[in-house]
C-alpha cells in the first residue's frame, strides 16, 4: 500500500491494547507494512520556586516506576503482535512486521513530531474510563505530524476501507484527508461522498469532488443530507451507520480548535460518537 507502509501506534504513558494493534494490522497486512509501537515515558516536571526541593528517593522511585511501566508496555505490545502472527523485525526488512521504540518525556507533542516520518498513525480512543489523555495525543498527532490519523474504538470491523464514507465539506483539511487515504480508496468497493446542509465551507461542492474521484477510478457516488434538526456531526455518524461504512474520512478542525472546544463541532462529535474507524487530517 504505497504511502501507508509504515504505521505508528503511539502510547503516551498508556498501555497497548488489542484494538489499536488489530486496526494497524488491518491496514498493514495487504501490502506487508511496518508497524511501530512508540511509548512515551513521562518525566517529573521541574517545579520552580525558592526553597522547593524534592527528595532524592522520591525522584528515584518515580524514575523506577517509569521504567517498569515502559517494560510492561513493551511486553504487552510484543505479546499482542505475537498473538497476531506479526514478527519483530527492523524497518529495513520486508513483509508484515513490527518494531518498538521508547521516548523519554516527549509527551504528545513529541509523538506528533515523530509521526511525521510515518505514513499514518493509529490511536485508540478510550471513552469508557474517562481518561482524556488520548484526546491530547490525537490533537498533537493532527496538529504536529502533517500525517493522517486513524482513530479507532474498541470494536474493529473485519475490514477497514471496503465501504468508505467521505464527510465532504469543501475544506482544505478534507482534501488532505482524501489525498492521504488514496491507498485505501483504491481498494474500496463503495465510496459515498456526503455533504450535509449547513456543513459546507467555501470550496468545491460534493458533485465536483465525486466526479473527480470517479475519474480517478474510485467507486464513488454523492449524497447530500439534510441534518433535519441534528448537528452536522450527528448526521455524519448516522449516515455512516446507514451506509454500513467501515471507515469515515474527514478533515479535522476546519474551524479553530478553540471554537470547537467552546461550541462543539463535527470533529469533536466524530471524536466522541463515531462507531467505525475514522481517518482524520488537519
Amino acid at each position: 500500500m504505497p504511502g501507508l507502509r509504515t504505521i505508528l501506534v503511539p502510547f503516551n504513558n498508556t498501555q497497548p491494547n488489542a484494538a489499536a494493534i488489530d486496526a494497524a494490522k488491518r491496514i498493514a497486512e495487504a501490502e506487508g507494512a511496518y508497524i511501530e509501537g512508540a511509548y512515551s515515558r513521562q518525566v517529573l516536571p521541574i517545579i520552580a520556586g525558592e526553597g522547593i526541593t524534592l527528595p532524592g528517593d522520591y525522584l528515584a522511585a518515580f524514575e523506577e516506576e517509569g521504567r517498569q511501566q515502559a517494560a510492561i508496555a513493551r511486553e504487552a505490545f510484543e505479546s499482542l503482535i505475537a498473538e497476531r502472527g506479526i514478527p519483530l523485525k527492523s524497518l529495513e526488512s520486508e513483509g508484515l512486521r513490527a518494531g518498538w521504540t521508547e521516548m523519554m518525556g516527549t509527551g504528545p507533542e513529541g509523538l506528533g513530531e515523530y509521526a511525521r516520518v510515518f505514513g499514518i498513525s493509529v490511536l485508540h480512543r478510550d471513552l469508557s474510563s474517562g481518561d482524556m489523555d488520548w484526546k491530547s495525543t490525537a490533537e498533537a498527532l493532527l496538529f504536529e505530524s502533517g500525517r493522517p490519523l486513524l482513530l479507532v474504538s474498541d470494536d474493529i470491523p473485519q475490514t477497514i476501507g471496503k465501504r468508505i464514507l467521505v464527510a465532504w465539506n469543501g475544506s482544505t483539511e478534507t482534501a488532505r484527508a482524501l489525498s492521504a487515504a488514496r491507498p485505501l480508496l483504491a481498494r474500496s468497493e463503495a465510496v459515498r461522498v456526503l455533504s450535509v446542509d449547513g456543513g459546507m465551507v467555501s470550496g468545491p461542492d460534493v458533485d465536483m469532488i465525486t466526479a473527480h474521484l470517479s475519474a480517478s477510478g474510485f467507486h464513488a457516488h454523492s449524497k447530500t443530507a439534510d441534518s433535519a434538526g441534528a448537528t452536522v456531526g450527528q448526521t455524519i455518524v448516522s449516515e455512516a451507520k446507514d451506509f454500513g461504512a467501515d471507515l469515515i474520512i474527514k478533515g479535522a478542525f476546519t474551524h479553530s480548535r478553540l471554537r470547537q472546544l467552546v461550541f462543539g463541532g463535527p470533529t469533536s462529535e466524530i471524536f466522541n460518537h463515531a462507531v467505525c474507524p475514522v481517518i482524520l487530517c488537519h
